[in-house]
């Protein structure tokens, strides 16, 4: 009877992708942190193109001043009204699109033209499914392109499709690869492990703040 059943297992296990039966919670965290903060730089910098000013994004928090988090603090000269900065610079969208990618992606990365259109036509759907979510669950608009070439309800655009299309081949071509490589040496270190759970428990930290407990933490 045992056999019977282990038999099943594995004819059950067979069905299961490729990916999804070698999963690596460690590896996908990684893909995570590195590719938001990858975007983190990429949207820094485009928006700085565009404004021709810095802007805070993503989870580094930068604009409130210390007598936002000590209150005791207001009235003291000076100290008041200093910068406190905390938070992570990653942007999680561009963290959870980069783990998808470099997770599941990787079978086309012989055809380049095949693959910026199959992460267009995915991170685009991702960026509208997000865009929905934050307006139903946290009643909030943290991007519009309205005004942008073929912009639909200010949530995605022509220049955002082509921007996933980008950085789906940089993430699986060259961001992937550099973080497989790194990996291979770091993933049997307890150290390692610990790290990457410190930071993702650090994660969870700013999204709560920024998206509960202060949603005006960054105007973004």
């Amino acid at each position: 009877m045992s056999g019977v059943t282990e038999k099943k297992n594995r004819n059950w296990m067979k069905e299961i992708p490729e990916e999804f039966r070698k999963i690596d919670i460690f590896k996908i965290c990684s893909y995570f942190l590195v590719c938001a903060f990858v975007g983190w730089i990429w949207e820094t910098l485009v928006v700085w193109g565009m404004t021709g000013e810095l802007t805070d994004r993503g989870f580094l928090f930068i604009m409130k001043p210390l007598s936002k988090y000590l209150p005791f603090l207001k009235n003291a000269v000076g100290l008041g009204s200093v910068p406190f900065i905390w938070g992570l610079p990653i942007i999680g969208i561009y963290g959870v699109g980069g783990a998808i990618v470099c997770s599941l992606f990787k079978r086309w990365e012989r055809n380049i033209i095949e693959l910026f259109f199959i992460g267009l036509v995915s991170l685009t759907l991702l960026e509208l499914f997000a865009s929905y979510l934050c307006d139903w669950l946290l009643h909030h608009k943290y991007w519009d392109y309205t005004g942008h070439l073929l912009s639909f309800q200010g949530r995605i655009c022509l220049y955002s499709m082509l921007s996933w299309g980008f950085l789906t081949v940089v993430a699986v071509k060259v961001v992937a690869p550099r973080i497989d490589r790194i990996y291979m040496h770091v993933k049997g270190q307890r150290i390692f492990k610990i790290v990457i759970i410190v930071l993702m428990v650090y994660v969870a930290v700013c999204a709560l703040t920024k998206y509960a407990i202060d949603p005006t933490i960054i105007p973004n």
